[in-house]
């Protein structure tokens, strides 16, 4: 059986979260960060992270 793949999910709304795991299915693992600053903190301690998904804002 093959393993799931580890996506990391990154977004400020915790709604937004919920609704990319929920599209995305039971097809894969999650973890969700909710600022930049805790994604970084993740990715040195997971190192089975196979995608990372951002919103990305542009504040002027």
């Amino acid at each position: 059986m093959k393993e799931k793949s580890t996506i990391l999910i990154v977004d400020d709304s915790e709604l937004n979260r919920t609704i990319l795991a929920d599209i995305l299915g039971d097809e894969y693992n999650f973890i969700e960060a909710e600022n930049g600053a805790r994604a970084i903190e993740l990715l040195r301690t997971h190192t089975d992270i196979d995608l990372i998904l951002l919103d990305m804002a542009c504040r002027r």
